[in-house]
């Protein structure tokens, strides 16, 4: 992986230094699926976050803004499904990833407990769709640190009785929303740059 900071070798990645001072907030959810999505954000200065854009021919979820990711198999690790599925769903090789750490635990309304694995990626790695993905999305996070948000939705109560709003963001005519937009605004909201 390039690093854009190695001209200045006392300087560190604000990111891995981020998740390394973070207090994660986990769930206990028994009742839920296991999930994970991979947060790659390119190593750049002003880091691009990946998302896709879900086919329309899925049953489930189609038509979405999301990250890459999915169910955990029998005895996988939330980065080792969230970096799977990025391969599987954008051949994004797992050489091109480096994991920073898990994020805060999410819930879905339809039963999923998600864990959201922070990572890098390369600024120049090479993507392809699949038949779940129809586009990829590589907004910077200046730009989305721009984007309208607009007004949370009814806040939700969920399974482990705590309330969490429903952010919403547009982004270049696209709605983020959901699981994702509750990601992304835990990103945004972390300060760092």
């Amino acid at each position: 992986m390039t690093d854009p900071w190695a001209a200045n070798p006392c300087a560190t990645d604000p990111w891995a230094e981020w998740q390394r001072t973070r207090q994660r907030r986990t769930l206990e959810l028994p009742g839920h699926r296991r999930a994970a999505v991979l947060v790659g954000l390119s190593l750049e200065r002003d880091p691009r976050l990946l998302l896709t854009l879900r086919s329309d021919e899925l049953p489930t979820h189609k038509g979405q803004i999301s990250f890459p990711g999915g169910s955990l198999k029998g005895g996988e690790t939330p980065a080792q499904a969230a970096v799977r599925e990025a391969w599987e769903e954008v051949g994004l090789s797992p050489e091109r990833i480096q994991v920073l750490g898990e994020l805060d635990d999410v819930w879905t309304p339809a039963g999923f407990h998600v864990t959201p694995v922070q990572a890098r990626l390369d600024a120049a790695v090479k993507l392809r769709l699949s038949q779940e993905v129809s586009a990829i999305l590589l907004p910077r996070l200046s730009e989305l640190r721009l984007a309208e948000q607009l007004p949370p939705e009814q806040p939700r109560t969920g399974p482990d009785g705590q309330t969490a709003l429903t952010y919403r963001y547009v982004w270049q005519g696209h709605e983020i929303w959901g699981m994702t937009a509750r990601v992304l605004w835990g990103v945004l909201a972390s300060g760092v740059s």
